[in-house]
């Protein structure tokens, strides 16, 4: 009775993740597995769904979304899930090539192509997606994420220096431009809560943008440099923001780094570097509770879980590990 108790506790406390991954001889497509909160530990994945180039896992509201290639075509695949178990499934493939983002809003979903330079709408509902849009930023233009902020929506691009503007109440109509010193790269965003600041990181220059949002003016307040020798190849990629705001954390990944950015005084300030305990750790995220770093190290190290100090916000021991070749997106369950 005993054992049966401890299990069920097991049980409820267990989140389940998903990893997105490039797809090669040891990996298929999107892996699931189970992440412990109280503790930090992970289990071993097991392939949830077969699917070539799977590179961006979304999972809201019991839908879990990501790209997909299939005899030579491209686009996303849309799963809603109903206890764990794949209740319906629709793929859309009218791209060139698959998206590296995508991002779920309600009854909407947005995919940003890096390549093909495009964003794609949809429309969703439990059983049926549809295209509503598509945006094309311009060839080579390198979107790489969708940021959503009143009624704008945000396409950082890449290869644009620049992030794209569009009214989201009118049709998304180009609606203006972010612009960033060339050759910076800016790569992905996050806002604060309130949406009063846009913290924007660049992968080419490894530099922190700080914006403050005022509606549709976005005005730089300041420029960090994240690495003292700005060196060559670091390809800064992924940024999260601590469920307190207190803290930035930003995965460098030429470098297998991960940087800790400390948002408590008037100026950000860089606060720590760690090891990303793997090679090229492409994604990561913040646990719910705000404990752990699950990280995403593409080319060996799998997905690694660490440990956040509350106070000082630095990245502690690793608690957990799992194997998981090519993993470049992991997500957990909301």
């Amino acid at each position: 009775m005993e054992k049966c108790r401890k299990a069920e506790n097991k049980k409820k406390q267990m989140i389940n993740g998903y990893i997105g991954t490039y797809f090669s001889d040891s990996s298929k497509g999107v892996y699931r597995f189970a992440f412990y909160p109280e503790s930090g530990e992970l289990e071993e994945p097991e392939l949830f769904y077969e699917a070539k180039d799977a590179k961006w896992v979304s999972c809201s509201e019991g839908r879990l979304c990501f790209p997909m290639e299939e005899e030579g075509k491209a686009g996303t695949c849309f799963l809603r899930l109903e206890n764990g178990e794949i209740k319906n499934e629709i793929k859309i493939l009218e791209e060139r090539h698959t998206p590296c983002y995508i991002l779920q809003d309600g009854g909407l979903v947005y995919t940003a192509n890096y390549h093909d330079g495009t964003v794609m709408i949809y429309g969703r509902d439990d059983e049926n997606m549809r295209i509503l849009k598509r945006i094309a930023c311009g060839e080579k233009a390198g979107c790489h994420q969708i940021l959503l902020h009143d009624s704008l929506l945000l396409v950082p691009c890449l290869e644009q220096s620049r992030i794209r503007l569009f009214d989201t109440e009118d049709d998304y109509a180009p609606a203006g431009e972010i612009m960033f010193p060339e050759g910076s790269g800016p790569r992905h965003g996050v806002f604060d809560k309130v949406h009063k600041k846009l913290y924007v990181v660049s992968e080419w220059s490894n530099e922190l943008f700080v914006f403050k949002a005022d509606g549709r003016i976005f005005s730089l307040i300041q420029s960090l440099p994240l690495l003292p020798g700005n060196e060559k190849g670091a390809a800064s990629a992924a940024i999260r923001l601590s469920r307190d705001e207190h803290f930035l954390y930003i995965s460098v990944r030429g470098l297998n780094q991960l940087i800790t950015v400390d948002l408590t005084q008037e100026k950000a300030a860089v606060a720590d570097s760690v090891s990303s305990a793997g090679v090229h750790p492409r994604d990561f995220i913040i646990s719910p509770d705000g404990r752990f770093l699950l990280i995403a190290n593409r080319q060996e190290g799998g997905i690694v879980c660490r440990e956040i100090d509350p106070e000082s916000g630095r990245v502690k021991e690793v608690r957990s590990r799992i194997t998981m070749p090519e993993a470049v997106s992991v997500i957990l369950e909301e």
